[in-house]
């Protein structure tokens, strides 16, 4: 085929003082969006017109963000930078909300983030009819009907709190009269359609032009080596969109959430904004928009810099023929998840469990439930445990009670017969022991329901409980990162066993820095108990690195090379060699502060922070590696770094998997044209500086599985 010449450009919450010893940030990534977004396919726009217009919705608008998916709703929003969940939230207005920060919808810092003021997430509405209504008879909107939109909000929750100089802001929007590109629509085409024959190919870098039919000059270059049979997707044509012009209507700016609370005597205020520019908004396309103002920490120390300054957003609500005091709703509902019904941890070995349940169970749990209407409510409330995969059902009955309205009584109360039976409802039940059996999963249903058939009001809430073969005290959702900033500190976390076991791994979650400032060596450290705090040194394991993941459920699992015999109490940690914070992922929805210690100046101290390390220890008899059930089967991924490499010389990385045996790897370099220039043994730093400039192709093979892995690298010396 006829070859194209061109030039390829490449282009590249909390925080302390720098004399602090223990160390909690936000996230550089939101794991949980990658995790989505991996395995989404685009939908092609509509390639008949080169202006969309999207289809207005119509009035009432309303989302509560009590939803399964991450990303906003699709029939509402018309972008996905917040993240929909119910982790950051602290005693919203119900059960999720949309969280705002410091990070795109890819999960990652947004480019522009600094420490002056930057826009972080927006959640902008899709159109709206604010020229009419339909229901229940077809009728212009004038001032006189009376449009409000509300919603409630709160700075912080969980997260970090947005400082005063950052902030909150709504703005409405009409279409301005202008358009601007939307983004470039493509085609998928066959390869044959550029090729001479069945035994030609399309090379990478070659240069494909799109049919003549799209715009004229829109063309790619070819990345990879393309066959007869291939098919190749091509920018076809520009597509634009209405412009839209914004007028803010309402902001407030950050601060702590004691702050807040202090101020509203609420954790989440909601807002009432009348809508009375007939001229500008009253129009068939309506939009309004959410987005946060957000400030990196101004520590010079890369690995503290992360996620930073949230808000949360829920409940909110546009219609017509509403008021001032249109602040109630007829709705009850829970405001915090599921709690777990284990006493000590959030999950544990089934066996160990097994061999105590009495005193691992709580006697009773603690719902918040809240009535959003300005009248009480009789409600029946109870909850269900089932087994999914087995025969074992329990049902608690809670019985029928008033709930009175939020604003004026607050939460449902313990300190009442009936009000306890639901917001203290006992634990009346064991998990089946289930002997001769390895691992389980209960699922805890509870359920909360208008007392008659008239009253259609509700809500549902559902925990997981699972017995697999760790320890966990966390929940799987990172809202912060831990560390310590000492050259030779430590870090330990207390287990305490019911019976003796065996330890074979240790597993963790690493965040993401700025940089990857936390890709430090440390040691992997096991220790016995010494009166209440860590004692003799069981177990080391020398220069781990971090292991990164994509996925809030892939926590990375680092393999003892021997099992270690672990009796009653028991500790694991890290010691490490820089300032750097590691960076560990800390749930902050539960606390574990009692069992985490640290030291930095020959003694060991408890944690001065809230939150659950996600580090988990992995016990009991030999097993296979990749079954460990409480994850899904990892991505793997080679990547290499520095790269571009400027002399030649870079490291490797294989994602996503345990440590191997190197000696079972062979690393092959090859050209773009597939000429194989090296071939070498596994090592994890590679020196290429002998290799003309350009780009190579890296293919990581297992020679005991067949197994290979690539990845691009370019050499710039």
């Amino acid at each position: 085929m006829i070859r194209f010449f061109t030039i390829l450009l490449l282009s590249g919450l909390f925080c302390t003082q720098l004399f602090s010893q223990e160390v909690v940030t936000g996230l550089m990534s939101n794991p949980v969006i990658k995790k989505q977004i991996s395995g989404e396919i685009s939908q092609q726009p509509d390639k008949d017109r080169d202006i969309i217009t999207p289809r207005p919705i119509q009035l009432p608008f309303f989302d509560d963000f009590h939803q399964e998916g991450i990303f906003p709703d699709t029939a509402r929003w018309t972008d996905r930078e917040v993240f929909v969940n119910a982790d950051f939230p602290f005693r919203s207005a119900n059960v999720g909300a949309a969280t705002f920060d410091a990070i795109d919808d890819k999960g990652n810092l947004y480019s522009n983030a600094s420490t002056f003021p930057f826009i972080g997430d927006r959640l902008t509405s899709k159109p709206i009819r604010l020229d009419s209504i339909f229901s229940p008879a077809p009728k212009a909107l004038t001032v006189s009907d009376s449009i409000y939109l509300s919603f409630y909000y709160q700075p912080q929750g969980r997260g970090n709190a947005p400082e005063e100089w950052d902030s909150l802001v709504l703005q409405f929007g009409t279409h301005s009269g202008d358009s601007v590109l939307a983004h470039v629509d493509s085609v998928t085409v066959a390869a044959s359609n550029y090729l001479s024959g069945p035994n030609d190919t399309i090379y990478p870098l070659d240069t494909i032009f799109s049919p003549t039919y799209c715009d004229s000059n829109k063309y790619i270059i070819a990345d990879r080596f393309y066959g007869f049979d291939d098919m190749i997707t091509l920018p076809c044509r520009n597509v634009y969109t209405p412009k839209i012009e914004w007028f803010t209507a309402w902001s407030s700016k950050g601060m702590r959430l004691d702050t807040f609370y202090a101020k509203y005597n609420r954790y989440s205020r909601q807002v009432m904004i009348p809508i009375t520019d007939s001229v500008r908004y009253f129009k068939k396309y309506f939009y309004f928009r959410f987005f946060n103002y957000a400030s990196l920490a101004t520590t010079n120390v890369p690995s503290w810099r992360s996620n930073v300054d949230q808000w949360n957003v829920d409940y909110i609500y546009l219609n017509a023929g509403r008021s001032p005091g249109d602040t109630t709703y007829r709705d009850i509902c829970f405001v915090e998840k599921a709690p777990t019904v284990l006493k000590h941890y959030h999950s544990m070995p089934y066996s160990q469990y097994r061999n105590d349940p009495t005193n691992e169970l709580r006697d009773s749990l603690r719902l918040y439930i809240s009535n959003l209407y300005d009248e009480g409510f009789n409600t029946d409330y109870g909850y269900h445990v089932t087994e999914p995969d087995g025969p074992f059902t329990f049902y608690h009955d809670g019985g029928g009670c008033n709930l009175p309205p939020f604003y004026s009584f607050g939460y449902q109360k313990c300190d009442e017969t009936c009000g306890a039976s639901r917001a203290c409802p006992e634990a009346d039940f064991i998990y089946p022991l289930g002997f001769g059996e390895d691992s389980a999963v209960f699922q805890v249903r509870h359920i909360i329901n208008g007392f008659t058939a008239s009253d259609t009001i509700g809500d549902t809430i559902t925990l997981s409980q699972e017995f697999y073969n760790y320890f966990a005290y966390d929940d799987g959702t990172p809202e912060a990162g831990y560390g310590i900033n000492s050259q030779t500190g430590m870090v330990a976390y207390r287990f305490q066993l019911n019976q003796a076991d065996t330890l074979r791994a240790i597993r963790m979650y690493f965040n993401r820095t700025e940089n990857n400032a936390n890709d430090q060596y440390f040691d992997l450290a096991v220790w016995r108990d010494n009166n209440g705090e860590p004692g003799e040194l069981l177990y080391r394991e020398y220069d781990l690195k971090p292991k990164f993941s994509s996925s809030l459920y892939q926590i990375q699992t680092y393999y003892l090379e021997e099992p270690v015999p672990i009796n009653n109490v028991f500790y694991i940690g890290w010691m490490q060699f820089t300032d750097d914070n590691l960076n560990v992922g800390m749930d902050m929805y539960n606390d574990a502060s009692d069992h985490l210690y640290y030291n930095v100046l020959g003694y060991w101290q408890k944690t001065s922070y809230s939150g659950a390390l996600i580090m988990r220890p992995v016990i009991g008899g030999p097993f296979d590696p990749s079954g460990v059930p409480d994850n899904p089967d990892p991505v793997l991924t080679l990547s290499a770094f520095p790269n571009p490499s400027r002399d030649g010389h870079f490291h490797i990385r294989l994602n996503g998997a345990p440590d191997a045996k190197t000696a079972s790897f062979t690393l092959h370099v090859s050209d773009l044209y597939g000429r194989e220039v090296m071939n070498l043994p596994f090592r994890r730093t590679v020196d290429a500086s002998g290799l003309p400039r350009g780009m190579y192709i890296l293919l990581l093979r297992n020679n005991e599985t067949s197994e290979a892995y690539t990845t691009k690298i370019l050499l710039t010396h």
